[in-house]
C-alpha cells in the first residue's frame, strides 16, 4: 500500500502567511466578523464594568447604607447583564455561522477546483482519501 495517502501530521509554526490566506476567506463575509469582534469588545468591557460596580455597591451602597444608592446601582447591573448575555450569545452564535459560511466557501473552492483536474489525477488518487482531506481540511480551517 503507497503511504502517500496517509494521514499528514503538520507540525510546522503557524506564521504571517497562513493567517493572511485565512483572513482573505473571511473577507467577503467582514459585517458578520466586523459583528463578532464588536460583540467580544462589549462582553470585555462589560467584565470590566462589573467589577467596577461591585466596588461601587459596596463602598457606596452597602458601607454608605443608602437603599437608593444600592437599588439604582442594581438595576444598572441587571441591565449590563443582560447586555452581556446577548453579547455572549450574538457572538457565539456568529462564531458558529461565520465558520460554517467559511468553510462552504472552501469546500465550494475546492470542489471547482477538483474539477478542473485531469481524469488521471482521479486514476491514481484513491476518491476517499480525496473526500476525507476536503472534508477534514475544510473543517479544520472553519474552527
Amino acid at each position: 500500500m503507497d503511504h502517500h495517502f496517509e494521514e499528514e501530521e503538520f507540525s510546522t509554526q503557524f506564521n504571517g502567511h497562513t493567517l493572511r490566506r485565512i483572513a482573505a476567506q473571511a473577507k467577503p463575509h467582514w459585517r458578520g466578523v466586523a459583528g463578532f469582534v464588536v460583540l467580544i469588545a462589549i462582553v470585555s468591557l462589560n467584565d470590566s464594568v462589573f467589577t467596577f460596580l461591585s466596588k461601587l455597591i459596596i463602598d457606596e451602597g452597602i458601607l454608605a447604607n443608602d437603599r437608593a444608592r444600592m437599588n439604582q446601582l442594581f438595576i444598572i447591573y441587571g441591565v449590563l447583564s443582560l447586555v452581556q448575555a446577548a453579547s455572549i450569545f450574538g457572538f457565539i452564535y456568529l462564531a458558529g455561522v461565520l465558520g460554517q459560511r467559511i468553510q462552504y466557501d472552501l469546500r465550494r473552492k475546492m470542489f471547482n477546483h477538483l474539477q478542473a483536474l485531469s481524469l488521471s489525477y482521479y486514476g491514481k488518487t484513491p476518491i476517499g482519501w480525496i473526500m476525507s482531506r476536503v472534508n477534514s481540511d475544510s473543517a479544520r480551517i472553519s474552527d
